[in-house]
């Protein structure tokens, strides 16, 4: 039991750092596509759109899961995967960054831009994540359809305004500020999804 425990939790977490490595792949893609279209546009309409191009590719990602975790009756917890699976597409954009911008100060980018990927892939998993039984909530599908375009909303707005302060209007307290606020909007969605799933974790079979 313990080793078909073990084997799973080491696919589930392939599978997440495979989808991570897709996602982060499908973003740039279909940035790139769109780059010809922003050509001539304002800066701050690209960066707008490339943060609306990465939220939707995230939010697809966070729907095929809650999709695949009904259709199997996995644990819902286990929505939190997909929470994994944005922290590689950071771990890779931050790599890019360092690549083409190899200065001493890039290392504020963990606590500010990889909080923004993770907290959008936990609001992501709570929106979807939405019980359907019982006739609640009322509206059924129709509300869940709202809640989850509200969130995609919520993180494009979220994502995009630190995106524009930063590349537009930076200041010297940015990186402070910037770390701080998504920080805590993080720890709090990660909560927020820890009560909403229940305990789960890697080592649900056992007091740790």
């Amino acid at each position: 039991m313990k080793a078909t425990t073990r084997l799973g939790n080491a696919v589930s977490f392939a599978a997440a750092i495979l989808a991570g490595a897709t996602l982060y792949l499908a973003m740039r893609v279909i940035a790139g596509a769109a780059r010809p279209a922003l050509a001539a546009a304002p800066e701050w309409l690209s960066l707008a759109a490339n943060a609306g191009i990465e939220e939707a590719a995230r939010l697809g990602l966070a729907l095929a899961v809650a999709f695949w975790l009904r259709r199997l009756g996995l644990e819902p917890g286990m929505a939190s995967l997909g929470i994994a699976a944005s922290c590689i597409v950071a771990a890779l954009e931050n790599a890019s960054y360092v690549a083409v911008f190899p200065t001493l100060d890039a290392y504020w980018r963990l606590g500010y831009a990889v909080p923004i990927h993770a907290g959008a892939a936990a609001l992501f998993a709570l929106s979807t994540a939405l019980p359907l039984r019982d006739g609640w909530p009322p509206g059924g599908k129709a509300r869940r359809a709202v809640v989850v375009a509200v969130s995609f909303v919520a993180a494009w707005t979220w994502h995009a305004g630190f995106n524009l302060v930063a590349a537009l209007a930076p200041f010297p307290a940015l990186p402070v500020v910037g770390t701080a606020l998504n920080m805590a909007a993080l720890t709090a969605l990660v909560a927020a999804t820890a009560l909403r799933s229940g305990y789960w974790s890697l080592h649900a079979s056992r007091r740790i």
